[in-house]
């Protein structure tokens, strides 16, 4: 939950960026690219508070954690790639002061870079996930629910 809370920080400062930031004549809120990155954003931070919601409520269901380990192996995926990816739109968005130390952006995406390695790499979690996914035939996860 704190690396989509940070990723909502990042969505936050980018949008701030991209109303105030002026560029070829316009704000860059009004180019294309900068509207649509803001767009991806809150699909991604979206889809993955969904999906930990989904795994709470599937660790509450079965109050043992042993029972939703697709959940939780899919979470341990999908949350630090979508920080690390709103993020590093936002920086984009902020252009070289989204690398300095005048925003938090560098160091969120240093942080959030590294917890996708201090938590296991993402290949650990796919495996499992991925020998899991053969173990239930290929069953959904909403079949448990």
């Amino acid at each position: 939950m704190r690396s989509i809370g940070l990723a909502e920080r990042a969505q936050e400062l980018m949008i701030e960026r991209a109303k105030n930031r002026v560029a070829f004549g316009r704000r860059l809120v009004q180019h294309g690219t900068v509207a649509a990155a803001i767009a991806e954003n809150r699909i991604a931070i979206d889809q993955a508070r969904l999906m930990v919601l989904y795994a709470a409520a599937s660790i509450d269901k079965h109050g043992d954690t042993s029972q939703c380990r697709r959940e939780i192996a899919a979470i341990k995926v999908v949350v630090p790639r979508m920080a690390c990816e709103v993020v590093d739109r936002a920086i984009q968005v902020h252009g070289g002061a989204g690398v300095s130390q005048d925003t938090p952006l560098a160091r969120m995406y240093a942080g959030l870079r590294t917890l996708r390695l201090a938590d296991g790499p993402d290949e650990v979690h796919l495996r499992t996930l991925a020998g899991l996914e053969v173990a239930a035939g290929g069953k959904p996860l909403s079949a448990k629910m």
